[in-house]
Order: C-alpha cells, then sequence, then structure tokens
C-alpha cells in the first residue's frame, strides 16, 4: 500500500503541472507558471524516480493543459462520453512521457541538485516539441507573460528566450527556498526589474496601409460539412462580404469553402465577379486537389489561396494527427467513427512553399496550429513578406479553453517576427494584431462578424528573426555542459 506521504507527494506533483494551465489564456495568472515550475523543482529533490515524478507532473500539466481535445472527440467525433474521456486522458498521459523523460534524465545525470541543469533540460524539451513526431509546440511557460514586460524579450530570442526568462527566475526562488539564500530571491527581483529596462519595439503606421473585412461567419461545426448546406453557407459569406466595399482585402476563415475549391466555382462565380469588378481582393481557406505524377493518384491539400485578383496559393506543411491525416491509415480508417472525420485524408505538399501574393503584398500565410511552430513561421516571414497571415477553424474546440490559447500563442508570433498579423476565424477570436503583440481590432466570439481593420506592411527585421534560437539553445547547452562538469566533481551524496 502507498504511504500517506507517497500519496501527498503523487498529487502534489499533479497539481504542480495542472496548475500552470493556470498562466496561459484565457487566466492569465502567469504567476502559477513560476508557483508550477518551483513546486516541481523542489518536490522532485526528495523523489526517488525521475521517471514516476515526470510523468505525474506532464500528466497533470496536458490534463489540465489540452484537455479541449475532449470537445473535438466527443462532439464532432461521434464518441460516447466516458470513450472520449478516456481517449483525452491517454493523450494526456502519452504526452506527459515527454515529462518523464526530460525529470528522469535529470535525477540520472545529475548527482546533486542542480537549478541549472533542470532549466537547460526544461527549455531543451521545450524546443523538442517544436518537431519531435511532427511536433506539438503547446503550453509554453513563456506564452503565459504575453503582457508582461518579459515579452519584450521575444524579438530579441522569441518564445524560448521568454520561457528562458520565466524557468531562471523560478529556480532563482526554488534555490532560495531550499538553501534558505534570501539574497537569490532578490537576485531574481533585480532581473525581473532589469528586464523591465529592455525597450519595446515601436510600431512606424507612417506608410501605405491596407484596409481589412474579415468575415466570421459563426456556421455551426454540425453543419459545415454538410453538402446540403453549401449553397447557404457561400450565399452568407458573399454576403457578408459585400457589407465591406471600402475594405481592399476581404478574409475568409480556414476552409469557408467547405467543399473542394476545383469543383465550387459555379457556386462561388456570383460573389467572386462582383468583388473582382469593385478591385477587392478575396482571400479564402479551403480544400483542394491536385494530381501526383509520383504516386499516380490525386492528393487533397488544405489550403489559403485568392479567388480574385493574381492568383496564388499557399497549403498547409504541419497537419493534424488523426484531425487531418490518420497515422496507420489502412489499420485505423473506419474503424471507429472519430477516424473519419470530415477533413481527415490531407496530404503534405511536395514542394518548399513560396509566400502568399494578395495583390504586390508577399504575406507570410498560416493555416490552424501551423502558427504555434516558432521555426516554421519564422522561416516564412524570413521569405520577404511583410505581414502575416493565419485563418482557423476553432469551433471543433468551442466552449473550452483551446481557442483562446491559440489566440494567445498568435500574439507570440506577431511580437517575435515584428508584423502585423491578421487572424481570420469561423466563429471566435477573430483579430488583427500589432506588431508588438496587442490585439487592435477583434470580433465577438460565437457570432456573426465583419471586422473592419487597417494593418502596415513593414520590412523590419528583429534578431530573433535572424538568428532564430540558436543562441538561446547554445547558451543552455553551454550551461548544461558546465553544470554537468561541476556535478560530476563534487563528491557522491550518501543515502
Amino acid at each position: 500500500m502507498l504511504r500517506a506521504s507517497s500519496i501527498s507527494q503523487i498529487l502534489l506533483m499533479l497539481l504542480a503541472g495542472a496548475s500552470a494551465t493556470l498562466s496561459f489564456a484565457p487566466f492569465n495568472w502567469p504567476v502559477f507558471s513560476l508557483i508550477s515550475l518551483i513546486t516541481a523543482y523542489l518536490l522532485l529533490q526528495r523523489s526517488r524516480s525521475g521517471w514516476r515524478s515526470g510523468w505525474l507532473y506532464g500528466s497533470g500539466f496536458f490534463g489540465a493543459g489540452v484537455s479541449w481535445v475532449y470537445v473535438s472527440i466527443h462532439y464532432h467525433g461521434g464518441m460516447s462520453a466516458p470513450v472520449a474521456a478516456l481517449m483525452t486522458a491517454l493523450f494526456c498521459v502519452g504526452l506527459g512521457l515527454l515529462f518523464a523523460l526530460q525529470f528522469y534524465l535529470y535525477k540520472r545525470i545529475f548527482r546533486h541538485p542542480s537549478p541549472i541543469g533542470f532549466g537547460a533540460l526544461w527549455i531543451g524539451f521545450e524546443w523538442l516539441r517544436s518537431w519531435l513526431l511532427t511536433g506539438f509546440p503547446w503550453l509554453y511557460l513563456g506564452y503565459g507573460w504575453i503582457d508582461t514586460p518579459l515579452a519584450n524579450l521575444a524579438p530579441l530570442g522569441g518564445i524560448w528566450l521568454v520561457s528562458s526568462a520565466v524557468v531562471v527566475l523560478a529556480l532563482l526562488v526554488a534555490f532560495a527556498i531550499q538553501h534558505r539564500e534570501p539574497t537569490t530571491i532578490i537576485a531574481a527581483l533585480l532581473i525581473f526589474a532589469g528586464i523591465n529596462f529592455v525597450p519595446p519595439a515601436s510600431t512606424d503606421q507612417s506608410g501605405r496601409s491596407i484596409k481589412l473585412a474579415l468575415i466570421q461567419p459563426n456556421i455551426s461545426q454540425s453543419l459545415k460539412w454538410q453538402q446540403s448546406h453549401f449553397d447557404s453557407h457561400i450565399r452568407q459569406l458573399g454576403e457578408l462580404s459585400l457589407e465591406a466595399p471600402n475594405a481592399q482585402w476581404i478574409i475568409w476563415p480556414e476552409t469557408a469553402v467547405p467543399r473542394l475549391i476545383n469543383s465550387s466555382f459555379d457556386i462561388l462565380s456570383p460573389w467572386i465577379n462582383e468583388l473582382d469588378r469593385r478591385n477587392q481582393i478575396l482571400v479564402s481557406g479551403f480544400p483542394r486537389r491536385e494530381w501526383r505524377d509520383d504516386s499516380q493518384r490525386w492528393v487533397y491539400l488544405n489550403s489559403i489561396g485568392t479567388l480574385t485578383g493574381f492568383p496564388s496559393v499557399y497549403d498547409k506543411q504541419r497537419l493534424v494527427p488523426f484531425g487531418e491525416y490518420i497515422p496507420m491509415e489502412s489499420w485505423l480508417r473506419g474503424a471507429i467513427e472519430f477516424f473519419d472525420l470530415p477533413m481527415s485524408s490531407f496530404s503534405l505538399p511536395n514542394k518548399p512553399s513560396t509566400p502568399l501574393q494578395i495583390g504586390d503584398t508577399p504575406v507570410a500565410a498560416s493555416v490552424c496550429y501551423e502558427i504555434a511552430y516558432p521555426e516554421l513561421v519564422r522561416s516564412e516571414v524570413n521569405a520577404g513578406t511583410s505581414l502575416m497571415l493565419t485563418v482557423s477553424n476553432d469551433t471543433w474546440f468551442e466552449g473550452s479553453h483551446g481557442p483562446a490559447q491559440h489566440l494567445q500563442i498568435a500574439r507570440m508570433r506577431a511580437l517575435e517576427n515584428h508584423r502585423w498579423l491578421i487572424r481570420a476565424t469561423n466563429n471566435g477570436h477573430t483579430a488583427v494584431i500589432d506588431p508588438l503583440g496587442q490585439i487592435a481590432a477583434q470580433a465577438p466570439n460565437r457570432s456573426t462578424q465583419v471586422l473592419h481593420a487597417e494593418v502596415w506592411p513593414s520590412t523590419e527585421s528583429t534578431v530573433y528573426q535572424r538568428l532564430g534560437s540558436f543562441p538561446v539553445l547554445f547558451s543552455w547547452l553551454a550551461l548544461f555542459l558546465i553544470a554537468l562538469i561541476y556535478s560530476r566533481r563534487q563528491r557522491p551524496l550518501k543515502h
């Protein structure tokens, strides 16, 4: 039987992980990321099993942080509540294995408590999550600090520099508690105060501006893919677009055209012709298909493209497992209803992406959760673009905290790259974000809206744009090696 102390350790580690969720949107209490990290570090020093401690922490961290996957599995995937809850739990516990490995390595490598070693592994694993098994770059600690002075670090080193500041502050406090050294708390306060003096970037609105109309149709997810409603959906989008005669660009959200674009022009033509006559550029998300000579088959792509003006298309480069493609498809397709969701047969493009050309403006485009990939977005911005555009359909997770987290992540991308970011969604968190990561205009959630806004193209370059994550990761690698050498030179702890 587990002793009471063991049970309390288990509960505390789970709660430590879960509490980090309160630092992210929509809660926005960043201090909880400090509390979560401090608690995890102190509990780990008293634990014999880094693997178990990390798995508990990670299960709590993802269990609370990404529990919103339940909404798509249950309400849109057709699973019963108990089975959906089980699948959500398995997903979160599976992600928790990353923390299990992280904490295990810390306990295995360092013979003595090492805040530097712990911090280096933390940032290393945040970076690992951006690409391992296609990546799940969600819930980085720095996101919760987007509305604090720590956000001024983002143009210098990206999200990982902001996360690094959070980790350093937390571990200084943890060290002070562990060793009863109040001077390190003073050091943490001085570092935080010093970051306040990092000058924020400025926005230049003196040049050419572009007037926008972002269409938020608020179409029910249960009706969106029913072809009997296709005509009415397009009519609604078209009529809303005509309400913006002064807009230069009209933006529809992800898969606003819920049918292959190749076979949709008969219904779209009246609206396209009218907007073309007005010299307005219509940009929309849509599924499309193309023939692949190498595989001798048709493939389906999740895309953004211009439907008036100069034709240009961007194809999504990061697909959502089970949502947009099915791993081991020959085994799982048809096994249960969830694996037959609409939009679950997409493929990746087979050629490098190029900027989406909207009129005479090159734009860094991203579809849905692609905006969460810092280095992917950075590479798109560095391809000579002057604005950022992302389209999404967060209706899959309506009523959860997932869409608010998604918007928070998009704000960080705008700040890192110092670009205006246009974000069009189906039913909520449609917004225009300025180069400082602040929301300049936003449509009310769960409502049919035409959001009017203005953006200013810019080709200014940030330090992060030029150097990427390399300086931050290299610095932590150097600190890790120093901490490892120091740990090896100390005498082993007596048990």
